[in-house]
């Protein structure tokens, strides 16, 4: 499928992977800009026809637009006429209720080149192409399309912030990144880094931060290990976001850190040997059903014996590996763990670990570790 698509008065615009069954539709796309967002009917009968509206100006004239669609959702339908639909067996035909919600990502808003909304004032700031799960650059110097609905998610997201008592200052997480909700965790780590730290360190470790997330233990790091030189990678390119807007408001100046492109584990490091390798590995296994899923989510450990494969190749002799897991998938996970520690030929060095309450009725209690392996 084509990635770009172009309308009368802005030109070439890059459509993100979600948006591409709404744009790429027989369904026209038209702008409405300002004065014309005042004429919701005809935006809505525009969208009910299967066309897609994209909207520049005044952002709550846009928001009240989407409010209205929620509301009369039940009108909206992207299936083709009955008698068509008739004609399909029961596994064909399309669900009503995924097409209403197909249907409300086809109120649009679009971004210039530089990934500023064209709408005021602008509720998303920086890296919304990443933030909306898209690589850099990937729209080649374009414009691009938004759905607001999108839009809305991630300003909701990034409104609430977390408190992070180690590091006495609160993050944001956006939408799919995971939250720096335990305190337990990111203290194991504090002790592991101070523990590492005491020992047989260069005065300016190189450390990796595998997975970072909101860039929690990228900033624990940074605090714990004085002149370290740290790199930051993730997966997600809406983590790698989030991570560089945290650094950013809490680190403006720092040259001591660097965030990758987004890649698989190691994939961003195509040559870079660490004293410090760091990895809060997933610890729930199962299978992964959505984005938002991949931090915590683990099939069959895939992940994790991924990266024990590939960890020997990035840690200079006689370097350390700290690991978070915790035993929420129950004993043989951690038996299956520390197996695939032995094999790699690490050693367990220090354990830090804490209990914590859960709230699933057939398991009280569990336990957050880090490992300190060399």
């Amino acid at each position: 499928m084509n990635k770009f698509y172009s309308v009368s008065s802005i030109g070439e615009l890059y459509v993100p992977t979600e948006c591409r069954d709404a744009v790429f539709a027989r369904g026209s796309v038209r702008l409405f800009a300002h004065q014309e967002l005042k004429n919701i009917g005809r935006i809505f009968t525009h969208i009910q026809r299967g066309g897609v509206a994209v909207a520049e100006g005044e952002w709550e004239q846009i928001t009240t637009i989407m409010d209205y669609i929620q509301r009369h959702k039940k009108e909206l339908s992207t299936t083709n006429n009955g008698r068509a639909e008739r004609g399909k067996s029961r596994y064909q035909r399309s669900n009503p209720k995924q097409d209403r919600e197909a249907a409300l990502l086809k109120l649009m808003c679009w971004a210039n080149q530089k990934g500023i909304l064209q709408v005021e004032p602008a509720p998303v700031g920086p890296y919304l192409l990443e933030l909306i799960g898209e690589p850099p650059d990937v729209n080649e110097d374009c414009p691009f399309l938004v759905p607001v609905l999108t839009v809305q998610r991630i300003q909701n997201a990034l409104q609430e912030t977390y408190p992070i008592h180690a590091l006495d200052v609160s993050l944001v997480a956006s939408e799919n990144v995971l939250a720096p909700r335990s305190q337990e965790t990111i203290e194991c780590f504090q002790e592991a880094l101070q523990s590492v730290w005491s020992g047989n360190l260069p005065s300016k470790p190189i450390v990796a931060d595998i997975g970072c997330g909101c860039g929690c233990l990228t900033l624990l790091a940074q605090q714990e290990l004085g002149e370290a030189k740290i790199y930051a990678s993730d997966i997600l390119p809406e983590a790698i976001a989030t991570t560089k807007l945290n650094l950013q408001r809490l680190l403006p100046n720092s040259e001591n850190v660097q965030v990758m492109q987004p890649g698989d584990l190691f994939d961003p490091f195509p040559s870079v040997q660490f004293d410090i390798v760091i990895f809060n590995a997933p610890w729930v296994v199962a299978r992964v059903r959505n984005r938002a899923e991949l931090a915590i989510h683990d099939e069959k450990q895939q992940t994790l014996k991924r990266f024990f494969e590939q960890v020997p190749n990035y840690l200079k002799p006689g370097g350390t590996l700290l690991l978070g897991y915790a035993d929420a998938s129950g004993p043989k996970a951690i038996a299956n763990l520390e197996t695939i520690i032995d094999e790699s030929g690490f050693a367990c060095k220090d354990l830090f670990k804490r209990r914590v309450a859960t709230h699933r009725s057939k398991r009280k209690w569990e336990h957050i570790q880090v490992y300190v392996l060399t």
